[in-house]
């Protein structure tokens, strides 16, 4: 089998290479989208790259050397140590959105990372990608597929699977799993294994034939269609690796491959630094190391498009005219250093937002003198000092109305962010 031509059991579609950056797409519908996370835990400090209003305020610490760039109505800091972040908007500008003064409401990571996802505390209720999963839970395999980062199922636990960064599920479907424990287990030859698959779908279906009540019947044909998944995801391991590891860099083309085979809707990835030491929560030496970790999301963020207009789309002229890339973290960063040259949490961050569906090309949202959310007119996304302040509830749902989710049904009472929508 190869890309092109397989088709997995349950839900697979179609998929192929393609080289170029990719022309406009044919108008996708909000079920038809994909969409991507990428997380970046321990809270990042916006006045690096997104916050370029940053540079004009006299109560918040940037470097030196930082820069405006523009593009349009688009900005965005701009250093010399940080070539990927000019590069990755100025081939995708039209399609970026960066949503500037967003309230998370807390400066403690769980929690933090716990609204960032949800909208809310508790973490029983179930995650944005979780939720924009479920919706097409019967036609993809693995409908919401965490390669690393933050991960809330809540009553959707049954559209959720985590890959492990260790390689778990790759080793789970080969059978190499069985040599991992102390007590060898012996593994069974391939036709024995297509015997006993055989003989478990009809049980199946012999269950389901036999059902009489319909709670009976509800769960008989529940057990196939668990099964039946169960089965398509033995045979996506034949075309794609689902070992990522734990860089973006590594986690990426895996990502991209689950998309672009129709394995999964929505994927969540995390990005914390590929060296050993380095990560967002920058209490000391802030500068360096925030800088080395955007420099290398950007450079991830570039080979992430340049793969999703790599591959022919379903209904979109390529993946990247169908996929939503959804980029944030828990928290932002105080404005002002602290006696180690770090920044300590801050409870007001920003987030980026590239692909169909969404008003590229723009800024949303500021931040005030003292660097908190200067309030938004949510129906436009223009600055209104009179206005609520941007949250992620909003942003979040403003998500599910794109891809085609009523918010209502999971954050009541939440106005979505309608001016960062088409």
């Amino acid at each position: 089998m190869n890309r092109r031509n397989f088709m997995g059991l349950g839900a697979a579609a179609a998929a192929g290479a393609g080289l170029g950056l990719p022309a406009r797409a044919a108008t996708v519908s909000g079920s038809e989208l994909k969409f991507l996370f990428v997380f970046n835990p321990g809270g990042w400090d916006p006045t690096r790259v997104l916050a370029h209003t940053a540079l004009d305020n006299g109560n918040v610490d940037v470097e030196a050397a930082a820069d405006r760039a523009s593009l349009g109505d688009l900005s965005w800091v701009e250093h010399a140590d940080r070539p990927s972040v000019g590069s990755f908007f100025e081939t995708w500008a039209d399609r970026t959105l960066v949503l500037n003064g967003v309230q998370v409401r807390s400066i403690a990571h769980e929690i933090c990372t716990t609204i960032a996802m949800t909208g809310g505390t508790s973490g029983l209720t179930s995650d944005w990608p979780a939720i924009l999963a479920a919706l097409g839970g019967n036609q993809y395999t693995l409908p919401h597929l965490v390669l690393s980062g933050p991960s809330y199922p809540g009553e959707l636990g049954a559209a959720v699977a985590r890959s492990g960064v260790n390689g778990q599920l790759e080793a789970l479907l080969s059978g190499e799993i069985n040599g991992w424990t102390d007590t060898s287990v012996p593994g069974l030859s391939a036709p024995a294994q297509g015997l006993v698959d055989q003989y478990m779908r009809r049980r199946a279906s012999g269950r389901v034939g036999a059902a009489g009540a319909s709670a009976d019947a509800a769960l008989a044909a529940a057990y196939q269609d668990a099964l039946d998944k169960a089965l398509a995801v033995k045979d996506y391991r034949y075309v794609m690796d689902f070992t990522g590891g734990l860089s973006l860099a590594s986690q990426v083309p895996v990502a991209v491959d689950a998309l672009s085979t129709g394995l999964s809707r929505c994927v969540t990835l995390s990005h914390s630094g590929a060296q050993a030491g380095l990560g967002w929560d920058t209490h000391a030496d802030n500068d360096d190391t925030q800088s080395y970790l955007w420099e290398e999301l950007f450079s991830g963020l570039t080979d992430l498009m340049a793969r999703l207009a790599g591959e022919p789309g379903d209904v979109g002229a390529t993946l990247a005219d169908e996929t939503v890339v959804v980029v944030m973290s828990e928290m932002g960063r105080t404005p002002q250093l602290n006696g180690t040259n770090g920044k300590d949490h801050w409870p007001y961050t920003s987030v980026l937002v590239v692909g169909p569906g969404v008003t590229g090309g723009r800024v949303i949202g500021d931040y005030d003198d003292g660097f908190a959310s200067a309030g938004i007119d949510l129906a436009s996304g223009d600055v209104d000092g009179s206005g609520p302040i941007l949250s992620v509830e909003s942003i979040g749902a403003a998500l599910l109305q794109l891809g085609d989710v009523d918010p209502g049904d999971w954050v009541s009472g939440t106005t979505a962010l309608e001016g960062m929508l088409t």
